[in-house]
């Protein structure tokens, strides 16, 4: 394969839109997300659509996640209306999982794993702090019930392939975490990845989340006077993103392309409001 990548080369479903820098943006001919992507993972093979494909096909029996195998392939309607089914763990116990957690590596055994790790990767029967946030990335990413899925997962954000299954790939990505910090993105329209993420000060990070407030991008700063229909009209504009989003579209730059702001906005717009 060639070194370089071309406008228009497509791997997989991505169709490249942009060749300059290391993330360049794709679109995804399978459902039409557009998504910026390492160049790297075109490459290699790691990334070959935004995982519409992945999730519209069935789960055939004998494949194998981990420590869980399938059972049959049979999917069945949990409680909480999403799809599951029956797989074994390597120590016998089986038991139905969600497919959405099976997928993105979630739910990698029937309990067993995680309880070895803790015994690992932490103090006694307490997560160690990398360990912690590198479950809590992947649950705001992928985890469809969890509060905070809106404004990762559902704004198209996910987490490395080479992380999504390896804890131990993440903590030699990201070193051992200072004590009093938490896991930051420098880029915030980019992904949980290496080269992309730090360790900083809970105190910095509660500083810039500050700062993004003050930067409110849809309202201008206090000293302006702002006449009242344009006040309006920003209100409405902030409840249709809203409501949209809410409604089930999940993609950013649709949205974006839509209301005719910029990507960056309507992540803004759906955390600070």
């Amino acid at each position: 394969m060639s070194s370089t990548i071309d406008i228009g080369e497509r791997f997989g479903c991505w169709e490249v839109l942009n060749n300059r820098g290391k993330r360049i943006p794709c679109l995804c001919h399978g459902c039409g997300t557009e998504k910026l992507i390492y160049k790297s993972s075109l490459k290699n093979g790691k990334s070959t659509s935004c995982g519409c494909q992945r999730r519209n096909e069935p789960i055939a029996a004998g494949t194998q996640f981990d420590r869980l195998t399938v059972v049959d392939g049979i999917e069945t309607k949990g409680k909480d209306g999403q799809y599951q089914v029956l797989v074994q763990c390597s120590c016998g116990i089986q038991k139905y999982v969600n497919n959405n957690c099976l997928l993105n590596g979630l739910t990698r055994s029937c309990g067993c794993l995680q309880k070895e790790s803790r015994r690992k990767h932490g103090k006694g029967k307490i997560p160690s702090h990398e360990y912690r946030a590198w479950i809590y990335i992947k649950r705001v990413c992928y985890d469809l019930n969890h509060p905070y899925y809106k404004i990762y997962g559902g704004c198209g954000i996910k987490v490395a392939p080479e992380w999504q299954n390896n804890f131990e790939q993440f903590e030699r990505d990201m070193g051992l975490a200072p004590p009093g910090t938490v896991l930051y993105r420098i880029d915030l329209e980019g992904d949980f990845a290496p080269g992309n993420c730090q360790w900083i000060e809970r105190k910095t990070h509660q500083q810039h989340i500050h700062q993004m407030a003050v930067r409110k991008i849809f309202f201008p700063q206090k000293n302006k006077e702002i006449p009242q229909p344009q006040k309006a009209k920003q209100a409405s504009l902030i409840k249709d993103i809203q409501k949209a989003h809410a409604s089930g579209e999940a993609n950013v730059s649709k949205l974006a392309a839509q209301y005719g702001v910029s990507t960056a906005e309507v992540i803004n717009l759906l955390v600070l409001y």
